[in-house]
């Protein structure tokens, strides 16, 4: 297209094998969404569609839900349309080796598919534009993956997160809120991913964090924009991601609501989920929203369903949540098990009236070093600069500190990691 590009997201028409108030239908409600575990998935619908019907594979026809964009050279969606359509994809890319085009500039595949990456690319980096001018937010994840062998964590790779995944991000974040626009356009009912504001509490304590790293957050409202501009102030500094960490633990939770009150992470005033239907049921609810609409047809539900089912599903991705952390966190527990008395490096993570919380270098698990163990001396808690400070001695322990410590109890049931202070403190 001329001055921009088209486009075009093509999403697995998932509701067009799975029909509402169907037996299929029923259990995916009951579930809400997928629950994605170390070694295995708890799928949110049968195989049959997930990694059949509904799985892109190359040169086999799928049935798909289109979002058709026209986006400019700033990145910004002009135009766009929602059709019904039959694809027959060239390849099935992951995103390895879309990153490995993206670094080389060349991958072993059709010249037609590395023009279509090319253009990718450049419309990406439009969008990502966009998403800065507007400040949104944008954490890199301080994540790991497990591997396991015999149901044991072997070894624990870092989480990197590159544009091959930022772009299909951006993409996806496109069609959303294009979804959103077309319902609203077409005054049809369906579910917001609705992202609010933090509290006043929570924004003073990272406003207090953040001065104490060196970084002043004017008063009044915090605005995406505000939080973002601050964090880019942290520049490369090694211990940059535990101050995001702690702007994500400042934020409200997103919930599925059919009042429509704004994505505050994203900076958008208006957000929907539209691109994964086979993982999570509100996508597929927007999906017969948007078909009913194409049709001209009753979507088969209201205000009051919708409200019930946004609760549900709202709670069924915090139980998914709860449980994927509590099985990480025993396996990685269960890992360091078998070194107890060992030294490690660790960094302070959290500091309360009672001790301070470390994370273990490289294992990305959580011990506790109790109060009483910081030494011959009475400290204080300062929860405006979140340290610890001894009375007599000054010994001051803060969030980002590197310390060494020793593992002295583990218990992976309840995830309780004990540690004794070695060395440390300012």
């Amino acid at each position: 297209v001329r001055g921009g590009w088209r486009l075009v997201v093509a999403i697995a028409d998932v509701a067009h094998y799975v029909k509402p108030d169907s037996p299929l239908d029923r259990c995916a409600w009951e579930r809400g969404n997928s629950v994605y575990l170390p070694d295995r998935v708890v799928p949110m619908l049968p195989e049959g569609l997930s990694n059949g019907l509904c799985s892109l594979r190359p040169h086999e026809p799928r049935l798909t839900l289109v979002c058709d964009m026209k986006v400019t050279e700033r990145g910004n969606v002009t135009r766009f349309e929602f059709y019904e359509a039959v694809i027959r994809s060239w390849q099935r890319l992951t995103y390895n080796r879309v990153q490995e085009f993206l670094d080389a500039g060349a991958l072993d595949v059709e010249s037609e598919v590395q023009a279509s990456l090319k253009e990718l690319e450049s419309v990406y980096h439009a969008l990502r534009e966009a998403r800065e001018a507007r400040g949104a937010l944008d954490f890199d994840s301080h994540e790991a993956v497990l591997e396991l062998r015999d149901g044991h964590v072997a070894a624990i790779h870092p989480v990197t997160r590159k544009d091959a995944h930022r772009l299909i991000e951006e993409a996806m974040i496109a069609a959303n809120v294009c979804a959103a626009r077309f319902l609203e356009d077409m005054e049809r009912p369906a579910l917001y991913r609705v992202h609010e504001p933090p509290d006043a509490e929570k924004t003073d304590q990272l406003r207090q964090a953040l001065a104490f790293a060196g970084v002043r957050l004017a008063r009044g409202d915090m605005t995406p924009k505000l939080v973002h501009d601050a964090l880019t102030q942290l520049g490369d500094r090694p211990d940059r991601w535990i101050f995001e960490m702690l702007a994500l633990r400042s934020m409200n939770q997103a919930v599925y609501t059919p009042e429509n009150k704004g994505h505050y992470g994203l900076a958008l005033e208006r957000y929907m989920h539209f691109t994964s239907p086979i993982r999570r049921y509100s996508d597929l609810v927007v999906h017969r929203a948007i078909k009913a609409a194409l049709h001209n047809a009753d979507a088969g539900f209201g205000m009051d369903w919708l409200a019930t089912t946004g609760g549900h599903i709202s709670a069924t991705e915090r139980r998914a949540e709860a449980v994927a952390w509590g099985v990480d966190g025993w396996l990685k527990c269960e890992y360091v098990s078998g070194r107890i008395g060992e030294e490690f490096d660790g960094v302070v993570m959290g500091v309360t009236d009672f001790g301070l919380f470390v994370e273990l270098t490289g294992y990305y698990v959580q011990g506790l070093v109790h109060i009483s163990e910081l030494g011959q001396d009475f400290f204080r808690f300062n929860q405006s600069s979140m340290t610890l400070v001894g009375e007599k001695s000054g010994r001051r322990f803060g969030l980002g500190d590197a310390l060494r410590v020793k593992l002295v109890d583990v218990q992976p049931a309840v995830g309780k990691v004990d540690l004794l202070l070695v060395k440390g403190g300012k």
